[in-house]
């Protein structure tokens, strides 16, 4: 269910919440997206998963691709019990814009990853 590497992304279930890293060097390629929308999904389907943790360490602006694998995932979420979905950005306008992406959730955006998983307990 993951990408590793330095341009590559990694989706997770940590203690009931979907983990997305999208790290500093990342390249969304059209099948990489694929990839990431099946692993998101299927995350977000898990009967213990309750909500998303994404961080956001990309250098570059977010992508159309990113924030449409974001928003497919968002409209399944709900339908599995997913309520919040949280996104850590170091600069908050590109958490901001990820936000937008999801509509229908309750989410926030943080600067910090402390804060946003002090909110996930």
């Amino acid at each position: 269910m993951s990408e590793r590497g330095e341009s590559e992304w990694d989706v997770r279930v940590d203690d009931g919440t979907v983990v997305v890293e999208l790290p500093r060097k990342l390249v969304l390629e059209a099948a990489s997206a694929r990839r990431m929308h099946d692993a998101l999904v299927e995350a977000v389907s898990r009967p213990e998963v309750d909500r998303v943790l994404t961080l956001v360490d990309v250098e570059h602006p977010l992508g159309a691709g990113l924030h449409e694998v974001v928003r497919q995932a968002a409209r399944v979420a709900p339908d599995h019990g997913v309520t919040d979905w949280d996104i850590v950005a170091e600069h908050r306008i590109k958490g901001t814009a990820l936000a937008r992406a999801i509509p229908g959730l309750n989410t926030a955006v943080f600067e910090d990853e402390r804060a946003a998983r002090r909110r996930c307990t």
